[in-house]
């Protein structure tokens, strides 16, 4: 108690030390406050009958997503969209669905059935907002754990989302980012 006590006093006596202390601080804590950066995540669910992705926009203020791609191709479980009925996938099919989410598209994709990408355009997709659709995808694995008509483990892992920055129609600012083993990507550059 006393040695709080001493503090407080020291600080009363010379209070334009402390001040001074204090003005010196700021241009550290008005840097952090100002440094802009990118930031996209996305969440894979596996979900009978629809699987589920949820990307979220974790930018700084002013620096929304014009466009995402996520290509599929080099997952662990070579993973396709299974869209139509008798297609490339197995048994259920599901074609994209945008789900509840603030983001807006500009236009629904057309994604092919058996494809292992899809493009992403939108008019709005701020820092804050997150994106949700729905879609089926199967693995074309010979040895699947749950068979191919379920994502299981890590067959969702080194897929790609890359996401550009800046607004509709300029030449943006390109980030990528690989889904993990547990089924997530994020992605974090400062911007340039």
């Amino acid at each position: 108690m006393l040695s709080s006590l001493v503090v407080v006093q020291s600080l009363a006596q010379r209070p334009s030390v402390w001040l001074i202390g204090m003005l010196g601080a700021l241009p550290l804590l008005t840097h952090a406050a100002t440094a802009c950066v990118h930031e996209v995540s996305m969440v894979f669910t596996e979900s009978a009958p629809r699987d589920r992705f949820e990307i979220r926009n974790d930018s700084s203020a002013g620096q929304p997503i014009q466009r995402l791609t996520l290509d599929i191709s080099s997952s662990a479980g070579r993973l396709i969209f299974d869209t139509i009925e008798g297609g490339t996938g197995v048994e259920v099919f599901q074609p994209f669905r945008v789900e509840p989410g603030e983001a807006r598209l500009k236009g629904a994709p057309v994604v092919q059935d058996g494809s292992d990408r899809l493009t992403l355009v939108f008019t709005r997709f701020d820092p804050g907002q997150r994106f949700r659709f729905s879609i089926d995808v199967d693995d074309q694995l010979t040895a699947s754990d749950l068979g191919q008509i379920r994502v299981s483990g890590r067959e969702m892992e080194g897929a790609v989302l890359t996401a550009v920055f800046g607004p509709l129609g300029g030449a943006g600012t390109e980030l990528q980012a690989r889904v993990d083993g547990s089924n997530r990507a994020l992605g974090k550059v400062a911007c340039p």
